[in-house]
């Protein structure tokens, strides 16, 4: 009967199996196939080959020269910039982008992710109500408390600039996070952003947030 390794659970024949060398060849093989560093050109080439690939599949991509690995619902390039649409929720009437501009980078190194998110406002932006929420661009994991992201807010309609300090929504597991910043211009005191806007204005065609942050993932 047919062993298996311990660590790999890799197949090795026995004495007493029948003698078929290509067969177990063909069994070890394909055992080991999967645990490898997979290479190919292109990401292409890459989903048409893997169509059912397994958390933690690891492959390199010559084209762009990166090494990618398979979180069980993504492929991820390690260590490379990707781009990510965040998602902008809000408390109470949900905002929506409209002819602005909602976009994202991150890179993942070992267990760190590096992230950007860029929003600006334009024409057709409507602002929703109650405090915001942005989606992180992978799932964090236990962060030990909540790291703290920075940001900078362009209010044009009252030509100010305001620094912001996001953090995630939760200590553990969190998909989100929330922003604060002055939302008077005569107090220091920070308060969590919403549709108001900041600096005692409200947002506005032309407006932007920029944010970035670092975090332990899942």
């Amino acid at each position: 009967m047919t062993l298996y390794t311990a660590l790999s659970k890799l197949p090795y024949p026995q004495s007493t199996d029948t003698a078929d060398l290509p067969l177990h060849l063909q069994s070890l093989v394909e055992g080991i196939d999967n645990r490898t560093i997979l290479r190919y050109a292109t990401a292409a080439e890459r989903d048409a080959a893997v169509t059912t690939p397994v958390a933690g599949m690891v492959a390199w991509l010559t084209t762009p020269g990166t090494l990618s690995y398979y979180t069980g619902s993504v492929w991820i390039a390690m260590g490379a910039w990707n781009t990510y649409t965040p998602a902008w929720t809000a408390e109470t009437t949900a905002p929506a982008i409209g002819n602005g501009t909602l976009t994202g980078k991150y890179a993942i190194v070992g267990k760190v992710c590096h992230f950007t998110t860029l929003v600006a406002f334009q024409s057709t932006t409507t602002f929703g109500s109650g405090f915001y929420y942005f989606s992180l661009p992978v799932t964090a994991g236990a962060l030990g408390g909540l790291p703290q992201f920075q940001g900078v807010a362009v209010n044009v309609t009252s030509g100010g600039r305001a620094i912001l300090t996001c953090q995630p929504t939760t200590s553990s597991g969190a998909t989100t996070y929330t922003l604060w910043g002055p939302l008077s211009s005569s107090s220091p005191a920070i308060s969590q952003i919403k549709e108001t806007g900041v600096l005692g204005t409200a947002w506005g065609s032309g407006g932007v947030i920029r944010v970035v942050g670092t975090y332990e993932v899942a």
